[in-house]
């Protein structure tokens, strides 16, 4: 029942949708049944939003809260219990299947005193907790049982855990993404941490619906501000610096895939390009809402092939669906974190690397410029025959 690789997937059958449900509501679900789901999540991420600000206002204080795990990055109680309440939300009894960053073991919420991973919650988070999860269980009665047997569900509760854990949490994000036949049809991303004196900021979206809410810090769009490519805050590869010195624009650092979306759509970026992989519970709910705004994310390998806009499959499972024969095997992607202690890891194969590695590289933007566009992807494939896109 529980599939475990970088992240904890539920999956279950889908046997086709059964039963019936009553007139007014029916109708509803009918017209427009995935933006109930986000006015749900919106509900959700204002819900939990007190109980992540409670948590990384004390992690200076108190470091026992969180973790590094096998490849080095991030673990926090935030991350597990923020996961553990959209699946309470949503759960798997009500949809196709669950895919979460985070490992479903080790959460203890039954009774005080709650732990995750064997880290206790101190008092006074854990009443912080409990006043979120006694509101999601009663929200959870709003999600229709029938309704979303063709859906699944990709979700990274805290996306850019290491900014969240180095005082940058404005940098991180909630992100909750729904799919239909392995592609993302929905997503929310919700920033839980706003810049102090601000209100919170979040975007939802979904284009089949023509659903587009949320509160963007958008800047005035007056061509002042200069031309960037949004990078990590860390290195980046020698292909992107490339790339930079090509088109001779700037290098805007920032976290979490699901920020550097929003700061696409705020007009702070002008492109998100990534050689380097991240994996689809990052990308999955930024695809679907900057989609429904227009805009586009997708994987690099085909814009540098033909130009052309392919995006990621998203499905719960063993098998990577998207392999990359050209992408370097490393500690962020690789199935068995076993294969860390060898002193060099293998060539990548469909059988090591991580089903939810995203080793395609990403290209996204939000503008409806054609040339601009059309500009930025000659000088990807002009780059890339130079300098090959370090995909991993």
């Amino acid at each position: 029942f529980f599939q475990r690789a970088m992240g904890q997937a539920v999956s279950r059958t889908c046997t086709g949708l059964t039963g019936k449900m009553n007139g007014e509501k029916k109708s509803k679900l009918e017209d427009k049944p995935l933006t109930a789901l986000l006015k749900i999540s919106e509900k959700a991420c204002f819900i939990m939003a007190d109980f992540v600000q409670a948590v990384y206002k004390k992690l200076n204080d108190d470091r026992k809260m969180m973790k590094k795990k096998a490849d080095n990055s991030f673990f926090t109680i935030a991350d597990a219990l923020v996961q553990h309440m959209v699946l309470t939300l949503f759960p798997d009894s009500k949809f196709l299947e669950f895919c979460g960053e985070e490992s479903a073991k080790g959460i203890e919420v039954s009774q005080r005193p709650y732990s995750v991973d064997s880290m206790p919650l101190p008092d006074d988070i854990a009443d912080h907790f409990e006043t979120a999860y006694t509101k999601i269980k009663e929200l959870a009665r709003q999600v229709d049982k029938m309704a979303y047997q063709d859906i699944a569900l990709f979700v990274d509760p805290i996306d850019g855990t290491r900014e969240f854990c180095t005082g940058l949490g404005q940098q991180c994000s909630i992100c909750i993404g729904f799919v239909r036949d392995k592609v993302p049809v929905a997503g929310i991303v919700f920033r839980p941490i706003p810049v102090e004196g601000h209100k919170h900021t979040w975007v939802a979206g979904c284009k089949t619906e023509g659903y587009c809410n949320g509160r963007l810090d958008k800047v005035k769009e007056d061509g002042s501000l200069p031309k960037t490519i949004l990078t990590s805050n860390g290195s980046i590869s020698k292909f992107t610096e490339k790339l930079l010195d090509e088109l001779k624009w700037d290098r805007y650092r920032a976290g979490g895939c699901g920020n550097k979306m929003m700061l696409l759509l705020e007009g702070k970026g002008t492109m998100y390009i990534q050689d380097r992989g991240v994996s689809r519970w990052d990308t999955c709910a930024a695809q679907a809402a900057i989609e429904a705004y227009g805009g586009v994310l997708c994987k690099l390998t085909s814009v540098e092939k033909d130009k052309t806009y392919t995006s990621y499959q998203y499905k719960v499972g063993d098998s990577q669906l998207d392999f990359n024969a050209s992408a370097m095997l490393t500690k962020y992607n690789v199935k068995d974190k076993a294969l860390l202690k060898q002193e060099k890891l293998p060539a990548i194969t469909t059988d090591n690397v991580n089903p939810y590695s995203n080793i395609c590289g990403l290209f996204a933007a939000n503008t409806p410029d054609q040339k601009l566009l059309n500009s930025v992807m000659d000088a990807v494939q002009k780059v890339a025959k130079d300098v090959k896109p370090q995909y991993s």
